[in-house]
């Protein structure tokens, strides 16, 4: 009797002391026998829980958790810790601080630290105690992370180094995000655009990966990692890590290792693979992205493997219409069963889709339900617009879709017209107050004039006497047209002390840096946050997108200068060229005193914004380069795909009227005032 035969058998006894008697006949006294089978009982009684999970480990009877964390917040488990040298650290390895344990199981634990080397968040995976001192499970891992450390690629989630002591560890990069599964639960199927490019920068990491001889053997939407931010790249991880152990450890008696509903048929039936196991498992991930769901489903282990193994998935356009015939076609040929008939390497998978990349319309329509879409998008779609109505009305907050409409909005200054009234069919209130207490306008779609002219910029020239600086002045040309074309809400101010602790308390593993409480001047919780560092800036968004179910990110280069300007052009500060009226509107250093003040003590622009001169730099979500501007597209500009530094504007109180300007685009690192405000993005009602 087969496995599957006693299994099967079992689920046909509904009385479990009934069950118990007949694996007790059928399994004849083989504990392994009777352990897989009671494993695949439990896999088949948690349909929601199992599907991930490795195969290995299922067959194996499941992993046990380790031990629950003691109240004072330190596992049992973490003996091999040095004791902390920070106030709410668990404890050190090697140079780094361990900060929180982000994940962990029977073959190992993950920590997000941080490197007081090179002052930086790292994410440290460790190998299990109890595994690390199996030695070819040892060796394995250490093997295996040798070779992921020579993989770097910008898709790719980098790893810094390979320790021994005191156990078997791994450094790698730490990616502020989400994975692509929890896109996808969050979004349902993605747009055709995000599908080409998330796809293109999937198959470019595979591709640099195979080049070294890495086969990942676990493709799948968890361990695809997507940047926090509006285009957020794709980032690949764990090359051969997450199954190093399981295969030490269950090979030789012919398991096999990763997750079934993404896995190869070669992969699922115990053969030997190669990296074309990678590219069946990527078509899998490619149909999870553009119909919202996996192409092999079954409510159990063996029924996903023999769907994976002998039957075609249903025709994603059977699914969504709306996906192109040529991405359909890419899909099967990834998904074919036999290695030689799908594409051959990464790189021709990866070349396709940048060349669909390159030509597809610039304005692709971002699309919409499909008549034949599964209900469960369309309920989605509707919780999307519904749960902030009943979030904000439980809260006692202005309700979206009513309040005050925006009207017309005449600057000040003058400058270029601007439309001031939200999308077609949109009603959004012009104010917001969230539950942290940050205030928003709402930002009306429009046009601008972005940078600066070249007689503004004649102009600095002549007194910028560091060639260096010269360089900044010049990347502010040429002065461009820009079309924002969504209404979005913007910070009334910078995130104050007082809103930016209200992140820390809640994330106790972010008080490790705490520069921002050591400054050399007095803050009260009204003075902007300062110290703050650009990736902890986008974890502040991403907390706080989860605590109120909408949206948050930081501006873009192109949304912070339109909202500096008040949608006009020509001028160099919000309210026009005279350097005099400067002190009306920001804290800079011919005023400030030494520190930066409370936000929203100066003039505000003409759509109700403090502080966007001075007071504090305020971090965008760009990357910076020099010469971007000569080739940034007309509407909504998100920077370069790619780059070291990431952009900083507005000036601050250490700095002079020149750094305070409208258009200067500043690159400089985290410095004393780093500080930023954010996006509230709104949503698309009426539509």
């Amino acid at each position: 009797m087969t496995e599957e035969q006693a299994f099967l058998a079992a689920l046909d006894l509904a009385d479990p002391a009934d069950r118990a008697a007949y694996l007790d006949r059928a399994c004849g006294g083989s504990t392994g026998f009777r352990r897989r089978v009671d494993a695949l009982l439990a896999a088949h009684f948690k349909p929601g829980e199992f599907l991930d999970e490795p195969l290995a480990r299922q067959l194996d009877g499941g992993s046990k958790e380790l031990d629950a964390p003691k109240p004072d917040g330190v596992p049992d488990d973490l003996h091999f810790l040095l004791p902390p040298t920070r106030p709410g650290s668990l404890g050190r390895i090697g140079h780094y601080e361990v900060l929180q344990v982000l994940g962990r199981g029977a073959f190992g634990i993950v920590f997000r630290a941080f490197d007081d080397v090179l002052q930086r968040a790292v994410a440290v995976k460790v190998l299990a105690p109890a595994m690390a001192v199996n030695s070819p499970a040892r060796k394995r891992f250490l093997r295996e992370a040798r070779s992921s450390a020579r993989v770097r690629h910008d898709n790719v989630v980098q790893v810094y180094a390979v320790e021994e002591q005191p156990l078997p560890y791994l450094v790698m990069e730490f990616v502020a995000g989400e994975t692509l599964q929890q896109r996808v639960d969050r979004t349902g199927p993605l747009d055709v655009a995000e599908v080409v490019r998330l796809g293109r920068e999937i198959a470019e990491g595979l591709a640099a990966a195979h080049a070294t001889g890495l086969v990942h053997r676990d493709i799948k939407p968890a361990n695809v990692l997507v940047e926090a931010g509006p285009r957020g790249r794709a980032r690949i991880t764990d090359f051969g890590l997450a199954r190093a152990a399981d295969d030490a450890s269950l090979t030789q008696s012919g398991m096999i290792a990763g997750t079934p509903m993404y896995m190869a048929p070669e992969q699922a039936q115990g053969e030997v693979i190669d990296h074309r196991a990678d590219l069946f498992s990527f078509g899998s991930v490619l149909y999870l992205m553009a119909a919202g769901r996996p192409p092999f489903r079954a409510a159990t282990t063996f029924a996903v493997v023999k769907r994976v193994v002998e039957e075609t998935p249903r025709p994603v356009r059977d699914v969504i219409p709306e996906v192109p015939q040529w991405l359909a076609d890419a899909i099967a040929k990834l998904h074919a069963k036999n290695p030689a008939e799908r594409f051959q390497t990464a790189r021709e998978v990866a070349d396709l889709f940048a060349a669909r990349e390159a030509n597809a319309a610039p304005e692709e329509p971002v699309r919409a339900p499909a008549p034949g879409r599964s209900r469960r998008w369309r309920w989605v779609a509707a919780a999307a617009v519904l749960i902030p109505v009943l979030a904000l009305a439980a809260g006692g907050i202005a309700k979206w879709g009513r309040g005050p409409q925006p009207t017309a909005v005449v600057p000040s200054g003058g400058g270029d017209p601007v439309r001031t009234d939200p999308p077609a069919g949109q009603r959004l209130p012009a104010d917001i107050t969230n539950t942290v207490g940050m205030r928003f306008k709402l930002i009306p779609s429009g046009t601008f004039r972005m940078g600066s002219s070249q007689d503004e910029i004649d102009h600095w020239f002549a007194l910028v006497p560091n060639d260096a600086r010269k360089l900044y002045v010049r990347s502010e040309a040429p002065e461009h047209r820009v079309e924002i074309t969504e209404a979005f809400y913007l910070g009334v101010t910078e995130v104050t002390v007082g809103q930016f602790r209200q992140f820390i308390d809640a994330n106790p593993n972010q008080a490790a840096d705490d520069r921002w409480r050591k400054l050399p001047f007095r803050q009260n919780d009204e003075h902007p946050a300062v110290f703050v560092e650009w990736q902890t800036a986008v974890s502040f968004c991403v907390w706080l997108s989860e605590k109120e179910r909408k949206q948050y990110r930081l501006p873009t280069e192109a949304e912070w200068e339109y909202c500096c300007r008040a949608g006009t052009a020509g001028r160099r500060y919000c309210f026009g060229d005279d350097e005099t009226q400067l002190d009306r509107y920001a804290w800079y250093d011919k005023n400030s005193n030494f520190g930066t003040k409370p936000v929203g003590q100066k003039a505000p622009n003409d759509w109700g914004l403090f502080d966007m001169h001075g007071n504090a730099w305020e971090w965008c979500q760009d990357y910076h380069d020099l010469r971007y501007y000569e080739s940034s597209p007309a509407k909504n500009p998100i920077g370069p795909e790619r780059g070291t530094d990431r952009v900083k504007r507005g000036g601050a109180w250490t700095f002079g009227a020149g750094d305070a300007r409208s258009a200067f685009r500043s690159q400089s690192s985290l410095s004393v005032d780093s500080g930023f405000r954010v996006v509230l993005v709104a949503p698309s009602v009426g539509k």
